[in-house]
């Protein structure tokens, strides 16, 4: 995939093919992290949530301490 790099931050650019939401990360590593789960971290915890709700709690408190929210609205 061909990688698009934002002019402003550095970041790579990388849409979630699942959502279609623009990801900004950080390094080709994270770009190819990415690509290999097949969808956004906010697609996979989606995925997770609908398998299994009683972990919401959980990772709202993990990304709340960890001040790291998904960037997907999924």
């Amino acid at each position: 995939m061909m990688q698009i790099i934002h002019p402003q931050t550095g970041e790579y650019l990388w849409r979630c093919p699942e959502c279609g939401e623009t990801i900004r990360l950080s390094s080709q590593a994270a770009v190819c992290l990415a690509e290999q789960a097949g969808r956004c971290q906010g697609c996979r915890a989606k995925a997770t949530f609908q398998r299994r709700p009683g972990l919401i709690g959980f990772f709202l408190d993990f990304w709340a301490r960890a001040d790291a929210w998904p960037q997907s609205d999924s």
